[in-house]
């Protein structure tokens, strides 16, 4: 009877997976756009910072283990063990823990390798060394050259030993993973601000503030991408307003003049976050996701006033306090602005996007 892989040794365990090197595939890409689907759907929006791919599968031309790496970054403070269980109760195998890091498997059965294989290596938000070797190795193809010979002559000596093959390697990468930081500093730190609340709560004011508040700060109000005359709200106009808005975010992501990006909109449903998440580039930037609320009395107050000032018509009223209520269902974090002023509440959240 064959031995489960759970009854082997760890010498067994190596004869039967042993180190592969193949030319690069294209469908490592595809494998792993469709597993970080899957475990998006799996664990929860609020929990989850960051999902990359990373390794030798998402470096361009080189051989490389046919293992698609994957990396999640969660929220400090989030019971990883939460997080483990759910992973295991969706196919995953735990192979070790410590108090900040766990890694998984998938594809490993007791008749060796099965067609798609990955690992999966649960962080804090921080803790990201392989981006930058991944980047570092796509930026500089004569590094990623010296790395891809390196791995071959490393390969039949130590094939049925996997710890002795990945140390290794282990100068080499730590090299230029400090390489990397050099030339790259920050570059995974941007933050996203999404900041939604319903109309006359203040998000206009408190994202111009932030965006004086913060270093290297763009502002954005959703409200641009669709100023038009006479305003229509049609599936067509939903559409296209989605897409001006994940456009815009996009190319502000991805330069490297800004650090800071700050979105507000009213942004009431969690459909409407969900959507704006999964359409921009999140692997180089950390969510803040804020929503604005207050009193009925005040709202109603704040929205008087603009009134009178003729910046909104009365019937925004109804519109505004009907939507009040809907931001304490959503996977935000909650600021009452009812007796607090634009700058105290930029202040709150600066706060609250550094302990996140």
């Amino acid at each position: 009877m064959r031995k489960s892989l759970d009854e082997m040794s760890l010498e067994e365990l190596w004869q039967l997976f042993p180190v592969i090197l193949t030319d690069h595939k294209e469908e490592w890409e595809t494998w792993y756009g469709e597993e970080k689907a899957n475990l998006e759907h799996i664990l929860s929006s609020g929990t989850v910072e960051r999902i990359s791919h990373v390794g030798s599968t998402a470096i361009g031309k080189i051989k490389s283990k046919p293992i698609v790496d994957i990396l999640i970054e969660v929220t400090p403070g989030t019971d990883m063990g939460e997080v483990r269980d759910i992973l295991c109760e969706n196919g995953w195998i735990c192979m070790s823990q410590s108090e900040n890091r766990m890694s998984f498997n998938k594809g490993y059965t007791e008749q060796g390798f099965a067609e798609k294989v990955f690992h999966l290596h649960l962080r804090y938000s921080g803790d990201h060394d392989e981006m930058y070797f991944r980047d570092y190795l796509n930026d500089h193809t004569d590094i990623a050259e010296k790395y891809e010979q390196l791995k071959l002559s490393l390969w039949k000596r130590y094939e049925h030993d996997r710890d002795g093959y990945t140390e290794a390697k282990g100068a080499f990468v730590r090299k230029y993973t400090d390489e990397a930081k050099k030339e790259y500093g920050s570059r995974y730190d941007k933050k996203l601000y999404l900041i939604g609340g319903p109309m006359g709560v203040g998000k206009t004011t408190v994202g111009q503030i932030l965006k004086r508040s913060l270093s290297k700060c763009v502002f954005l109000d959703g409200d641009w991408c669709w100023d038009m005359d006479p305003f229509q709200v049609t599936e067509e106009t939903k559409r296209m307003v989605m897409e001006n808005i994940c456009t815009l975010l996009n190319n502000f992501l991805h330069c490297t003049a800004y650090q800071n990006i700050v979105f507000c909109w009213v942004m009431h449903q969690q459909k409407i976050v969900n959507e704006i998440i999964s359409r921009v580039d999140t692997e180089k930037c950390r969510i803040v996701k804020i929503s604005l609320v207050c009193t009925e009395k005040a709202l109603r107050e704040r929205l008087a006033k603009d009134i009178e000032d003729e910046v909104r018509k009365v019937d925004v009223i109804g519109r505004s306090v009907n939507y009040l209520p809907l931001y304490h269902k959503l996977d935000t974090v909650k600021i009452d602005v009812s007796e607090k002023t634009a700058e105290k509440t930029a202040e709150e959240i600066i706060k609250t996007a550094d302990i996140l």
